[in-house]
């Protein structure tokens, strides 16, 4: 899945209601917009505009019956946008790693050298001055 498909389904559950709608989904029988609405507490239009939002992010689909449209849930974005988020976590988790690494022992810095010193900061983290030797 691209960055942006797990950030609409990311986003696409962010909503309580939307999640509620999706649990009532998920239950392994279609439902109908008209079913959805009997069990929240919303107008049938907001929850048809939620529906909306969940099929247009793949986690539902829709089919015709009649003059019924039934959904029901797709796994699939759900398990991509969690290894998606999983991609990120082991990023941030190296990342938090090294940091830990330098901040045990600083002198292991690898972006220090003996030609290129860092310079000394102040104790608001702003550069000291070199001093003037005259």
């Amino acid at each position: 899945m691209t960055r942006s498909g797990s950030l609409a389904t990311l986003w696409a559950l962010s909503d309580p209601l939307r999640v509620e709608i999706l649990d009532r989904v998920s239950t392994g029988s279609e439902v109908t917009v008209s079913e959805l609405a009997a069990v929240v507490p919303i107008t049938r239009q907001a929850v048809t505009r939620h529906v909306k939002t969940l099929e247009e992010a793949g986690l539902i689909s829709g089919s015709r019956h009649g003059r019924e449209r039934r959904y029901r849930m797709d796994l699939k974005p759900i398990g991509e946008a969690g290894q998606w988020l999983a991609a990120r976590a082991r990023s941030w988790d190296k990342a938090l790693n090294r940091l830990a690494r330098y901040l045990e022992n600083p002198v292991d810095d690898p972006t220090r050298t003996r030609d290129h010193p860092r310079r000394p900061t102040d104790s608001k983290g702003g550069r000291v001055a070199k001093p003037n030797h005259q």
